[in-house]
């Protein structure tokens, strides 16, 4: 929800753990609430469409074709729902919350055949062969989200989380988490400093095992470049020994 730098900056932040702040009676009641709003709006929706939506044909959708086209909204609605809890949106984001929605809809595909019922045979098919399936399941996840989203507008305005503070704060700056690795490698202890300055450094393996050879301080020297005092070890002597002669060249 915010950066490294952030977080140390302002570590009253971490009060909110402590204190239950996101996991009391009142979240959990809130939540339930909107999940029930949420049931009642899908719900609606398929009982609705059960009486006035039509396949190509001109027949009513039947039982299995509403309870597919409901749990297709449902589907939906839920992985928005975890997409708007989400602080920071990354790619495996958008490929576990598209690729939940995604498999329903495979699934589905082969289920509808190879399942060979009366009431499940063909149904997604005939369903997206209407217009009023694609209504459905813009419309439904849309009203079904409203709330939600209103909700968390106001909550935000009226009555802020502290790291909702900080962001607000800190929202005209540009991302600083590579900054803010920095600026604590610049307050740790030398010894701390040692090991982060390690940390940063590209990995490399070596054809030997065991812990002398396989100890991540191996880069002594390039620590030194980074402007750290690191005491070069006896280990680093042997893996520079046990080097081919292009990797001495490069290393050099």
């Amino acid at each position: 929800d915010v950066s490294v730098a952030l977080s140390k900056k302002y570590p009253q932040l971490y009060k909110e753990g402590p204190n239950n702040t996101f996991f009391n009676w009142k979240v959990v009641g809130t939540l339930a609430l909107f999940s029930l709003y949420q049931s009642i709006v899908v719900y609606n929706f398929a009982v609705t469409s059960s009486t006035s939506g039509l396949t190509p044909s001109g027949l009513m959708l039947g039982h299995w074709d509403v309870s597919t086209m409901a749990f297709t909204c449902l589907v939906v609605t839920v992985n928005l729902r975890l997409l708007m809890m989400c602080s920071t949106v990354t790619r495996w984001h958008i490929i576990s919350i598209g690729g939940s929605v995604l498999l329903w809809f495979l699934f589905i595909f082969i289920y509808a055949i190879v399942f060979v019922n009366k009431g499940t045979f063909f149904t997604i098919y005939v369903l997206m062969s209407t217009i009023y399936f694609y209504l459905m399941v813009i419309l439904v996840p849309i009203f079904a989200l409203l709330c939600d989203f209103i909700y968390q507008g106001f909550q935000r305005w009226l009555f802020p989380y502290d790291y909702q503070i900080v962001q607000e704060i800190h929202r005209h700056e540009s991302d600083a988490v590579g900054v803010g690795l920095l600026d604590i490698g610049n307050q740790l202890s030398p010894e701390d400093e040692i090991r982060y300055a390690f940390a940063m450094l590209p990995k490399e393996k070596s054809k030997h095992t065991g812990f002398a050879f396989d100890s991540p301080g191996y880069e002594s020297f390039f620590a030194a470049q980074q402007g750290v005092a690191a005491p070069q070890k006896a280990w680093d002597v042997v893996r520079r020994a046990s080097m081919k002669p292009k990797d001495k060249k490069t290393l050099e």
